[in-house]
């Protein structure tokens, strides 16, 4: 197969060609290195924020590990309260005999 001979504008053409090719090919790497410098510093702070995320939701579990017993802590509370009213009712009938001796003591002086 014989090639035709090329003349110097076709030479020419064909590395104006090949040169816009060349920038074309470096502007698109340029454009997706910055895209992907961008990408890494996003998963960067997301990774960062995760973090921060993650102590604060161990915190959270260890500060409402004990909700679960508030069912036991209220049946318990009952109980106590039926054997605090009889130390109530006996605390207030002190403080009204206090209060009638003060008043009897304050009368004479």
């Amino acid at each position: 197969m014989i090639q035709p001979e090329l003349t110097p504008s076709d030479e020419t053409a064909i590395q104006i060609i090949w040169w816009a090719g060349i920038v074309v090919a470096l502007i698109v790497t340029a454009i997706d290195v910055a895209l992907l410098v961008r990408l890494i510093r996003a998963a960067r702070k997301i990774n960062s924020l995760a973090e921060r995320t993650l102590t604060a939701a161990g915190g959270i579990a260890a500060n409402t590990a004990a909700i679960k017993n508030l069912a036991a802590t209220n049946e318990v509370a009952a109980g106590l309260l039926n054997y605090a009213m009889p130390i109530v009712k006996a605390a207030e009938a002190i403080e009204g005999k206090l209060a009638a001796v003060s008043a009897f003591l304050g009368g004479r002086r």
